[in-house]
Parts: structure tokens; C-alpha cells; sequence
């Protein structure tokens, strides 16, 4: 593919120098003839060098996936880190052929020098590839990671959990099947056992969700993800399941949860080998009928709790400060009692009544719950969702109402179960959707309503109807909420008949039949499933429609006119991560939207008029195709929300701003450098990511920003564009700046709070000049020596030092005093220090006693790693990983006494290597590579 679209190149080279050769003189075609010949050798050696680095990236790849069938190994970082590198100087490559096809792009190419530079990265790439020893490492440390849970509650609970761990270790049971009623404690009791296992036992514990939306691809993909194995592409089950037999049958001990089963699974078919000796299987489900299906040797129920051990989880979940009154204890216990010993009930009912104290109130809320379980109130629904409705209804006291039926808090709440089952909701994510869905109350700011939509997510943790979770993020762990399935099928089921919600099921190929789409459907959520495309005709009658989800279809590549003009009630419409090329042009009479949501939609060129949506709020373009911004933004008035980090948008136009004088968000792309006047005067801006010429215009920009009485929020680039140091994009809800090619010794940044801060290329920079910062990454400067000299960095936690060649360490104790230095540590949150290419650096042990990664690689003259501060005994208590490559002259790693926590070592290519550590450590580390 790389090599036709070299030719192409190179054709179109030939067919532009014809097309201009006529006109020129003698001379200048003489030159022309030289320089093009020149240009043609240059791409024709591209060609060829990338041709080479294919095939070794392609045997690399082969490689690995063998090692890792195995589930014993995994690819090691610097080798995954590498062939992301050879995949994005291919991207390179493809978007130079898309480019090409422009008019006139030839002659800026060949003036540009870009296919110098990536043959420069090619010859690098194929250079460090010499330099891999081995590609993989063992995985025998990655045993998972303990579970946040709830406290154990119950005699019968604990009896459950040692029964569990006493029928594992007989060494006789290979499959357990733990079952019961919704919401009785199946999930905590195998979490509880999740833990207990990593605590004492040797093997591997795997945890999978499984859920209602079953299917065996799913299931393969959640255990090969955590397993280390890679199907690289591969869908035919019978060669996945091979492929998971192989590497769960060498995992021995290993333990298989298979968390809230709901239909029969064919293990065989999935590829788990269930036995004594290497994968044991443990299931939670609400059914026994399926325990014994899937030949469940042990089968476990569990009960609900008894009427003393109800009361302790509902007292507990309360929180009271001070003893409850007499006379409100009787009826808090008589409210427990009719929660009928189901945990999820109690913790739900209770957290509805926390903060409560005086006795009529809860006399009153006996009352009401009493009512429900007893049917009195005229709902034939069964007794769990009764308990659960009433703590949803509790939650219209005393708040805004935005209609007649529900109020703020309640709609809100709804809107969490147009999400997948068991799906960890970003809290960011579903902020912004409150926002664009007018769920939340308008305010002057968006910061504002930012903190009103995070404040009403933590009063619906609060009352136990969401669930507080995290996902790893690149940085710090991303805040998430998720409904528990109960809880859920109650919002559904509030919902009925206004919600369609088919959500995270990628075997659903088709959009519901037309007849589906009833005339009172308020809100449609056909979100994560496998769409294809919407057939031409569909035209679903929903006029009271407001809602319509279809993101995360990454197969969806059409929808016809017919779909959207029986819709004219649309507010928000969201699309995100779909393959259309094009929008309807239907789409333009939609006068009511107000949130049109396109991010990622990574094939997306033709947007038609958008000026007649004149209610359009937020309009979200990035990362999708477009060239150029779509006519009509600029009639867009009531624009409070404009996202266009689009790779492919070469130009902005000239007082497109001026029109939009309500934006509050607004994401450009890096490529693009932005005329500082031309967003000077967006007063109500308050979060911003984009870039702009020099230091002068930042600080331009900062002071602007700091007149205005709102906080505010950027990821903002100055100087040169550099692809390469924009690590995350968008607008985080914080302070970044990137600074690219900047003469920094006559300008003073106005920097403060900055989260992140990188500088690339830029001179003049001696000493670091921020305070408060979380991430630091410095590369390709010359004169810098110290990271400070007088200042503390308390805050900071990363630092990424890149070919930074005159710096000496990261502390000038000259400055600073070795006895200041050891009497308070310098650097106290740092957790990881990543160094290349900075040949004199060494890590002062005093400075950092919460360091957790150290990465040092290609440092030519460094002989000692860490600094003899005249120290007997310097420890690194807290330090996980120490990566050591490409050190030509080391030595030593230096002293280094006190490694509890170490679990990997990998050093390679240090030939000259004699002592690891200077004094006896004892280490229980997991990974070593040497």
C-alpha cells in the first residue's frame, strides 16, 4: 500500500514538472530538472528503506504474537512503543498520498524537506530495532489488581467466603457456582474472594464481567485483554478459543470469575480449560438452574441477611454522627425490615435517608415505603423494584423541578441508564452531556454548571443509586460512576415507554424496524452495538423525540435523507465514532437541535449548511475528515461549545470568531496557528486548546483571560507546530503549555498553576520556571543544567527528560544545600522519572522517597545511576520499576539499600554493567531482564 502511494507521488512529481516546463526558460528548467531529480532519488530511497522497515516490523509482530500465545509472556514497552512509531511514519506516508492529490502540494513538499526527515526516522527506527535483544518478558508479576469493594456483612456471608477458599485449596473442585437473587451480595462476595486470592495464593485470578449483552467474541476479547494474549485482527472463534486453551493451560493455579452470568456459556467453545491443575472457575449468576448447565461442581447460595444483620448494614450506611432518637431508630428499623435482607435494597433505602434526623420525617418515609412493598399504592411491580422506586422518588424533596413529573436530580439519574449495562460512565463525559441536554440548570458560566452536574453525580453517590469507580487513565485514574443492573432495569423501567434503550451489543448489525420507534419516544439509545448503516426509506414518526444516541457504531456508514425529517423535536443528536463519510442534508431543517456531536467520526468530509440551526449550542467536529469548517457556523450565534481539532482543517476563516461571541469551549487543531486577535475578544471563553505564534501572544492571551472574573482552562501550544509533543488533545479541566522553538531568554512566560508543562527545541531555557506543576517534559534544549536551583517542586509527580544534553541532575545543591536538600525532600510526590539521551544525568536517592519508575535509556557517558550523598543507607521504599537501556558505560546502579516494593528490573544493552547494587538487597522482584 506505502510502496503505490510513493509512486502515486512520484507520478504526479512527473506530471507536475511537464505541466510547468513550458513556460519556464532554459536555466530555470535546468534547475527544475536538477531538483526534481533530486526529489525523485530522495522518495525512491523512502520507498525502499520503508519497504525494509515493514518487513521487520511485520516479523517483530509475528514474533511476539508466538511468544504470547503462551499467556507466560508479554511484549516488552520499548518493542510496543516502537511499532506505534513505524505505524505512525505509515500514517505519515498515507496522509502525504491524500495531500498530493491537492493542486500545487508537489512543489511545497519538495520545499518542506518531509520525506528527508522521514527517511531520518526510518533509518533511526530500523537502528534501535538492532538493539532489542529480547521482545518480550515474562508476565508472572501481572497477577491483577485488588478490587474496591463493599464490607462483608453477615455471619452467612463470612461462612460463604472461607467455604469458597477452603473448596479451592482441597485441590478437588475445579468450577463453583455462586448464586441468588439480585442484589443479595453475589458480585461483593466474589470480589471479596477476587482479593483473598491475590493476598495468599501464587496463580493468576482473572475477573470478568459477563452481564446480559453475552456473546463468546466479547468474552474471548475481556480474557485475552487480560491475559496478555493478542488476536491481532484474528475474529474466527475456534482459532481464538485455540489460541486462549494455549495460554490459560499454561497459567497453573490460575482462578477464572466470571462475574453475573446470565446464560448458559460453552466454555469449550470460549477456549477455558476448566480443571484442577490450571484454571479453576468461579461464576456468580441469579440462576441455579444455570450453575448446574454450565457443571458447576460446588454450588453456594447466597441468602439473604437476617433481620439484626439488615439493621448493621442500614445503621452503617447512614453514617450518623449522633444516635438516632427513640422513636425514629423504631421506624429506621421497621424500614430496614421491609427491605427483606437484600443488601442492594438496604444500602439504597438507607442512603435515601442520610442527614435525616427529626421524627416525623421518618415516620413519614415508613409510611411511604410501607405502602409500596405492600402494593397499596396501586403498582403490581415486584417487591425489589418497589424498594428501589421509592429511594428514586425520594429524590424529588426540595429540589428545582424542570417539569411537572421529575426534576433535575431524577432526570438526570434517568439519562446514566441510556448507557450499557455494567459500563463505567467518565464523569467528565456525562457532565458535558447534562449540559448539552439542558439537564442541568443554565448558569453564567460553564464552569458553573461543570460543578453543578459534578455536585448532582455526587448527591446520586450519595443516596447509592450510582456507584463510584475509576478507570486507569494515562496520567491519574479517570473518575467514572455505573448503575448497578437493579438499579438500572428500575430507571428503565420508570422510563418505559419514553426510552428505547438497546445499548453495548456489537451482534446488533440492524437499526430497530421502523415500527419499534414509537410516537411517544422521548429519548433512543443505540449506543456501542455493531450498525452497520441505516437502510434508504427509514423514516422513524417520533416527533416528541429529544434525545437520539447512536455513538460508538464504528461500522454505521450511511444514513439516508429519509431518517431525520419525521424527528423535528431533536435536541441532541450524537454520533461520535461512526464510519460516515457525510451527513444528511435532511439534517439541516432540524431547527430545534442543540447539541450536534460528530467527534471522531474519523471518515467525515461533507457536512452540509448549518446556519438554519439557529438553537445549536454545541457542535463537536473534532478528529473527523473535514477540510475546511462547514458553511453556516459562522450564523451560529447561540455557539457556546465548538470543538474542530480536526487533523485535515488546513484554514480557519478570517472573523469567524467576531460572530460567535457566546463561545465558553473552543478546540482548534495544533496544526493551525491562531491570530491571536481573532479570539482576544471572546469574553465568556473559559476553556481553550489551541496554538498561537510566540510568547508574546500567550501572554497576551493569559492577561485577557485573567480580566475576566471566571476561572479558566487550556491546553494552548506556542511557537513551531511539533506533532510529537502534543501527547493528549482536546481541553482538559486544567492549565497545559507546550512550548515548541521558543527563545525563552529574553521572555518571561506568564505561567502560573500549569498542570503540565513541556518545552521542546527552545533556547535560552537555564533553569525551570514554574512552580506548581504535575508533569514536566524537557527535550532537545541545550543549556539548561537544573531542573531549579532555589525553588521546591512539592507538586510535581512526572518528569520526561529527552536528549537535554547540558543537564547535570535534577537538584543544583550549590544552590539549594545537601543538608537543606536531606532535611526536607525536594521532589515528594514525584513517582516516575523517564531520562534518554542526557548523557550526565544522576538521581539524588534524598529527593525523591516516593519515586515508584525510573526509565533510563540511550545515555552514552553515564557510568553510576544514583548520587553518593555521603548517605550510609539511602532507600527508594516506594519504587516498583527500575528500566535500564542502552547505557553503554554504566557500571553501577549505585546505592541503593532499601527496594520493598521492587517487582521489575529490566536492564539491556549495558555491557560494561558490574554491580547492580552496592549493598546486599533483598528483593522479591517478579520480572528481571538482563
Amino acid at each position: 500500500m506505502l510502496s503505490r502511494i510513493l509512486e502515486s507521488i512520484l507520478t504526479k512529481l512527473g506530471e507536475s514538472f511537464v505541466s510547468k516546463l513550458v513556460d519556464q526558460t532554459a536555466d530555470n528548467a535546468h534547475n527544475n530538472v536538477k531538483s526534481i531529480k533530486d526529489f525523485e532519488l530522495i522518495l525512491k530511497a523512502l520507498q525502499k528503506k520503508l519497504k525494509a522497515l515493514g518487513a521487520k516490523a511485520f516479523d517483530v509482530e509475528e514474533e511476539i504474537k508466538n511468544s504470547e500465545l503462551s499467556g507466560q509472556k508479554k511484549r516488552k514497552r520499548e518493542v510496543e512503543e516502537w511499532l506505534e512509531e513505524v505505524r505512525s511514519i505509515e500514517m505519515q506516508v498515507v496522509e502525504l498520498g491524500i495531500q498530493v492529490e491537492s493542486e500545487g502540494f508537489i512543489t511545497r513538499l519538495m520545499d518542506g524537506g518531509l520525506p528527508a526527515k522521514l527517511i531520518d526516522e526510518v533509518d533511526t527506527l530500523v537502528e534501535q530495532s538492532r538493539n532489542f535483544g529480547e521482545l518480550v518478558l515474562d508476565v508472572c508479576g501481572s497477577r491483577g489488581d485488588k478490587l474496591l469493594t463493599n464490607g462483608m456483612v453477615g455471619e452467612a456471608f463470612n461462612e460463604n467466603l472461607e467455604m469458597v477458599l477452603k473448596l479451592l485449596e482441597s485441590g478437588e473442585v475445579s468450577s463453583i457456582g455462586v448464586y441468588g437473587m439480585g442484589g443479595v451480595g453475589k458480585t461483593t462476595l466474589a470480589k471479596h474472594i477476587h482479593n483473598r486470592l491475590l493476598q495468599h495464593s501464587q496463580g493468576r485470578v482473572i475477573w470478568v464481567t459477563v452481564s446480559q449483552d453475552f456473546s463468546v467474541t466479547s468474552l474471548q476479547d475481556k480474557i485475552a485483554r487480560l491475559i496478555g494474549v493478542y488476536f491481532l485482527g484474528e475474529d474466527n472463534e475456534v482459532i481464538r478459543a485455540a489460541r486462549l486453551n494455549t495460554a490459560l493451560s499454561q497459567m497453573k493455579n490460575s482462578v477464572l470469575i466470571l462475574d453475573d452470568v446470565w446464560e448458559n456459556i460453552d466454555l469449550l467453545k470460549v477456549g477455558c480449560p476448566i480443571s484442577v491443575e490450571c484454571c479453576r472457575l468461579i461464576i456468580t449468576t441469579r440462576s441455579l438452574e444455570l450453575c448446574r448447565q454450565i457443571c458447576c461442581q460446588k454450588k453456594i447460595q447466597v441468602q439473604n441477611l437476617e433481620n439484626d444483620e439488615a439493621w448493621e448494614l442500614f445503621k452503617e450506611t447512614l453514617r450518623n454522627e449522633r444516635e438516632l432518637d427513640f422513636s425514629a431508630e423504631e421506624n429506621a428499623r421497621s424500614m430496614a425490615k421491609l427491605c427483606g435482607g437484600l443488601p442492594l435494597a438496604i444500602v439504597t433505602v438507607a442512603g435515601s435517608m442520610r442527614g435525616e434526623r427529626a421524627i416525623h420525617t421518618w415516620k413519614n418515609a415508613y409510611e411511604e415505603l410501607r405502602e409500596r412493598v405492600s402494593g397499596n399504592d396501586g403498582m403490581g411491580d415486584g417487591e425489589v423494584y418497589k424498594v428501589l422506586k421509592y429511594s428514586f422518588d425520594r429524590l424529588n424533596r426540595n429540589h428545582h423541578s424542570l417539569s411537572n413529573e421529575f426534576n433535575t436530580l431524577q432526570h438526570c439519574f434517568l439519562h446514566c441508564a441510556l448507557y450499557p449495562e455494567d459500563y463505567k460512565i467518565m464523569r467528565e463525559h456525562l457532565v458535558r452531556e447534562f449540559i448539552s441536554g439542558g439537564l442541568v440548570v443554565e448558569r453564567k458560566t460553564r464552569r458553573a454548571q461543570v460543578e453543578q452536574g459534578h455536585s448532582i453525580l455526587d448527591k446520586l453517590v450519595n443516596v447509592c443509586l450510582l456507584e463510584s469507580c475509576a478507570v486507569p487513565g494515562r496520567f491519574d485514574p479517570t473518575e467514572c460512576v455505573k448503575m448497578h443492573d437493579l438499579v438500572r432495569g428500575m430507571a428503565l423501567k420508570i422510563c418505559e415507554g419514553k426510552y428505547m434503550v438497546r445499548a453495548g451489543d456489537k451482534s446488533l448489525k440492524e437499526i430497530p424496524k421502523e415500527e419499534e420507534w414509537a410516537k411517544d419516544l422521548e429519548k433512543v439509545s443505540l449506543v456501542d452495538n455493531g450498525i452497520r448503516r441505516i437502510e434508504e426509506g427509514m423514516s422513524p414518526n417520533c416527533p416528541k423525540l429529544s434525545t437520539l444516541l447512536l455513538w460508538g457504531n464504528y461500522w454505521l456508514e450511511f444514513i439516508p435523507d429519509s431518517f431525520f425529517p419525521k424527528m423535528q423535536g431533536l435536541c441532541t443528536l450524537d454520533l461520535s465514532r461512526a464510519s460516515i463519510t457525510k451527513l444528511p442534508n435532511s439534517i439541516r431543517a432540524m431547527k430545534n437541535l442543540k447539541a450536534l456531536i460528530l467527534e471522531s467520526c474519523y471518515k467525515l468530509k461533507d457536512v452540509p449548511y448549518l446556519g438554519g440551526m439557529k438553537k445549536l449550542r454545541e457542535l463537536n467536529l473534532s478528529h473527523t475528515a473535514i477540510k475546511k469548517v462547514p458553511r453556516g457556523v459562522e450564523e451560529l450565534f447561540n455557539l457556546k461549545f465548538l470543538a474542530m481539532d480536526a487533523d485535515n482543517l488546513r484554514m480557519i476563516r478570517s472573523g469567524l470568531f467576531t460572530k460567535l461571541g457566546n463561545l465558553q469551549h473552543l478546540e482548534l487543531p495544533f496544526r493551525i496557528q491562531v491570530v491571536f486577535e481573532e479570539i482576544e475578544n471572546l469574553e465568556m471563553l473559559e476553556e481553550f486548546s489551541g496554538r498561537v505564534k510566540n510568547v508574546n501572544d500567550f501572554n497576551s492571551f493569559i492577561t485577557s483571560l485573567g480580566s475576566r472574573v471566571h476561572n479558566t482552562y487550556y491546553k494552548i501550544g506556542v511557537g513551531s507546530y511539533d506533532k510529537g509533543i502534543y501527547a493528549t488533545r482536546g481541553v482538559c479541566y486544567n492549565k497545559e503549555l507546550f512550548l515548541s522553538k521558543c527563545n525563552l531568554k529574553d521572555e518571561r512566560v506568564l505561567a502560573e498553576r500549569i498542570v503540565q508543562l513541556t518545552i521542546s527545541e527552545c533556547e535560552g531555557l537555564s533553569v525551570c520556571f514554574v512552580d506548581g506543576l504535575k508533569r514536566l517534559t524537557i527535550q532537545y534544549c541545550g543549556g539548561i543544567e537544573y531542573i531549579l536551583k532555589k525553588c521546591q517542586m512539592s507538586t510535581l509527580e512526572e518528569i520526561e527528560l529527552v536528549k537535554v544534553d547540558a543537564m547535570k541532575g535534577l537538584i543544583n545543591k550549590g544552590e539549594i544545600g545537601a543538608s537543606s536538600a536531606l532535611a526536607q525532600p525536594v521532589f515528594s510526590s514525584l513517582t516516575k522519572l523517564t531520562i534518554e539521551k542526557c548523557n550526565k544525568m544522576r538521581i539524588p536517592l534524598s529527593g525523591v522517597p516516593n519515586l515508584e519508575v525510573i526509565d533510563i535509556s540511550r545515555c552514552e557517558e553515564i557510568e553510576e545511576i544514583f548520587e553518593d550523598e555521603g548517605t550510609s543507607s539511602l532507600t527508594l521504599p516506594k519504587l516498583k520499576s527500575l528500566w535500564l537501556r542502552n547505557l553503554q558505560r554504566l557500571r553501577k546502579v549505585g546505592i541503593l539499600s532499601g527496594v520493598p516494593s521492587l517487582e521489575v528490573i529490566d536492564i539491556r544493552e549495558c555491557e560494561e554493567i558490574e554491580v547492580i547494587f552496592e549493598d546486599k538487597v533483598l528483593v522479591d522482584c517478579d520480572s528481571f531482564g538482563f
